[in-house]
């Protein structure tokens, strides 16, 4: 290869694949029959990687998906390992998952004439300025078929970075998946039926120095509905008859769950029996905070889909270190409610007796805590019209 008469993107893309990579390395197609998938999956994407694949073989049981680093070994930037892998591999598609570009891999399969489909991918803005590595990426982005980003910024940027703007297309990205927590159905139905109307909300895995908060919480929803009921579920469930005792001395009436005691209409609070049961309390109540979130208690931390997925809306704290990724998706979708201390939690609970406002956000807390389902199907699209067209030509 020579640069001369070269852009800055080849120029950048050439001293890339200068870089050291293995060499001499023989791959072998799979064993059967079958079109094939190359698929590079970025770290970002370890959650996509999953759902994709899975959705893929669905659709096509005879299809083989060979991972780089797994299944095949990575050619790193040796361009001619790359293509050495795709003329003994034969591949119908390359799917790139995540912010990554291989850039030997995908210099060898545009070469080959091989399509390359990008998807889940989060692009930086600098890709779109002038530095080397911006230069390659948007000519490693030229000739790709499909485009696949995961937000409204990415998508801006792929589009400064010179790509189709028929080949972009905005999916969202890939929600982790999780089945709603179980419930019995007699005890829903039974609950349900003594509640009768009454608003209720779900204060869940509260450690002890969020029980406070809760309480003023409750209290500020009861001057908005007299019938306010909450469901409490301490972190520590041996914290139940203390717990009573304070929120009694408050002038709260309070019922026991673990005492077999039945939230009727004079019960302010019921406790339940800690971290059990949880399905059962988030189908109850239209409204959960889910707690350890004021605090930064990561042992209280629960997983926001859970109420998501239930049709629950949540509100949270500042503290959501350990799943940063699925509020950060909740937030963007407007689908949760986040305080900054004990005072907002009150005034955000006292707001949220209002069933306007607790439908939109339960609805667009399930639309994310779903949402996987349909991002995958999107993103194997294009994959699967790779695949039935190279089997019409």
């Amino acid at each position: 290869m020579a640069p001369g008469g070269w852009g800055i993107g080849r120029l950048a893309l050439w001293l890339e694949l200068r870089k050291a990579g293995p060499s001499g390395v023989a791959f072998e197609p799979p064993h059967g029959q079958g079109p094939i998938v190359v698929m590079h999956v970025a770290e970002d994407a370890q959650v996509a990687a999953a759902q994709v694949q899975r959705r893929l073989l669905k659709a096509r049981p005879d299809l083989h998906i060979l991972r780089i680093g797994e299944d095949l070994e990575d050619p790193g930037g040796n361009l001619a390992t790359a293509e050495a892998l795709i003329a003994a591999i034969s591949p119908t598609v390359l799917l790139l998952l995540g912010s990554d570009f291989p850039a030997a891999l995908v210099t060898a399969a545009r070469n080959s004439g091989l399509p390359v489909i990008l998807a889940e991918a989060r692009l930086d803005p600098q890709d779109a300025g002038w530095s080397l590595r911006g230069a390659m990426r948007r000519e490693l982005l030229r000739d790709m078929q499909a485009v696949l980003v995961t937000d409204a910024a990415s998508q801006q940027v792929a589009y400064r970075m010179g790509a189709r703007a028929s080949r972009v297309v905005m999916t969202g990205p890939v929600a982790e998946i999780r089945d709603p927590l179980p419930c019995s159905e007699g005890e829903r139905s039974a609950l349900a039926e003594l509640l009768s109307g009454r608003h209720a909300w779900f204060a869940a895995s509260i450690p002890e120095d969020e029980e406070q908060a809760v309480i003023e919480a409750h209290q500020a929803a009861l001057r908005q509905s007299h019938r306010a009921l909450l469901f409490l579920a301490p972190l520590d469930a041996d914290r139940a008859p203390a717990l009573a005792e304070q929120l009694e001395a408050s002038g709260l009436n309070v019922a026991q769950r673990q005492l077999d005691e039945d939230p009727m209409d004079d019960i302010h609070v019921m406790i339940t029996d800690g971290p059990t049961e949880m399905g059962l309390w988030y189908r109850l109540a239209p409204v959960t905070y889910l707690g350890g979130t004021l605090t930064d208690n990561d042992t209280a931390a629960r997983h926001p889909f859970e109420p998501a997925a239930l049709g629950s809306a949540i509100v949270h704290g500042p503290a959501v270190g350990q799943f940063a990724t699925e509020w950060q998706q909740l937030q963007g979708a407007s689908a949760s409610r986040q305080v900054a201390n004990a005072e907002e939690l009150a005034t955000a609970v006292a707001e949220l007796t209002q069933p306007e406002l607790i439908a939109t956000l339960a609805s667009n807390a399930w639309t994310v805590s779903t949402g996987g389902a349909d991002v995958t199907m999107r993103i194997c699209a294009p994959v699967l019209a790779a695949l039935n067209e190279a089997k019409t030509t």
